[in-house]
């Protein structure tokens, strides 16, 4: 209980942090002035620093808007598309599960992408309230829409294909790692959960990455202001994006024009919305100036996410480093046609 009770104290001051500094950044908001010439810093050793018109192309939760986000599926399809689609970076979010296993999920329960419901008989169940055995019933596609349509609405039981259930991370990383033809794909790894369940998630995934040796292409990374604070401390080999605070003190102090070495960050990205993702930009977070500002502190920019072709040629002309989409063959053909 009294982790909990942290849990949401931390959470809590974080958003006190975020509601004060928020006004402030809104007065400060500008559209950006697309003649500031982009500086490059090719002496950078952040690995995820891109060339300049060549970002990653990141697909978001394994590619949602094409497959059933975060299955066995989606990755099957941006493995074997690999040409087509450019894929670089695989995002996707992961929780643990009350027997101790780390699976794909982004929401705190399975109800908005499964028929969790039917299956369970009440809604809101939690991940970290059922064993990965009893999760297997669930038909992952059943509320992804495509083209107007559901392809795989109403499966159940044996009809549910084996890339449409419940998978665990160890299980994804595996399959890339095996079947990716010798290319070496970027991770990035949200943990959802919270609390002592989110300490246990940062335990386990460290696991999963340093058994398989993957720690130079992992970033990991966390909302909950305490669980990342553990992830911080702990395993600070792990590269990692910053949290939500450090991403809004990023902000201030490229604002204010102020010596970002004077916090010594630690993070080597920020993972921030841009677009309709943010507002429709009442905050305009991919300009060139704080791009160059980020890379000159050796810091990578992230975008999510990115589902429109003017949005990915923009990040692409102001030098961002990735773009996180639900479309990955969309943003890779508008990268290609900015170079």
């Amino acid at each position: 209980m009294s982790a909990i009770i942290l849990t949401l104290k931390n959470i809590f001051h974080g958003f006190v942090a975020a509601a004060m500094l928020i006004p402030v950044m809104l007065t400060m908001g500008d559209a950006g002035d697309p003649n500031t010439p982009v500086e490059t810093y090719p002496e950078s050793d952040n690995p995820y620093i891109a060339e300049y018109l060549d970002p990653d192309v990141s697909a978001h939760r394994s590619g949602a808007g094409i497959a059933p986000q975060n299955t066995l599926m989606a990755f099957e399809n941006i493995i074997e598309q690999a040409d087509i689609l450019g894929v670089d970076t695989l995002e996707f979010d992961v929780q643990i599960t009350a027997d101790g296993e780390l699976v794909l999920l982004h929401n705190l329960t399975y109800d908005d992408t499964s028929n969790a419901v039917e299956a369970f008989g009440r809604k809101n169940v939690l991940v970290s309230s059922i064993t990965l055995e009893e999760a297997q019933v669930l038909n992952l596609g059943e509320n992804f829409k495509y083209n107007g349509e559901y392809p795989y609405r109403g499966l159940r039981g044996d009809e549910i294909p084996y890339n449409l259930r419940v998978v665990t991370c160890d299980q994804i990383i595996d399959y890339v790692e095996e079947n990716s033809n010798g290319k070496k794909y970027n991770y990035v790894i949200e943990i959802k959960s919270i609390g002592l369940n989110g300490y246990k998630a940062v335990d386990k995934l460290y696991s999963i990455i340093t058994e398989r040796g993957l720690q130079a292409r992992v970033i990991w990374s966390t909302f909950a202001p305490d669980v990342s604070a553990y992830m911080k401390a702990k395993y600070p080999e792990i590269s990692r994006t910053a949290d939500a605070i450090e991403a809004i003190q990023f902000y201030f102090y490229f604002r204010m024009n102020w010596n970002l070495s004077d916090v010594s960050p630690s993070y080597v990205a920020l993972q921030i919305p841009y677009g309709s993702s943010a507002f429709d930009n009442i905050i305009n977070l991919g300009t060139r100036e704080m791009l160059n500002y980020a890379h000159a502190n050796n810091i990578a920019v992230q975008y999510w996410t990115v589902n429109s072709e003017e949005e990915v040629a923009t990040l692409t002309q102001n030098g961002a480093d990735c773009i996180m989409t639900d479309y990955p063959q969309m943003a890779y053909e508008v990268i290609k046609s900015c170079q």
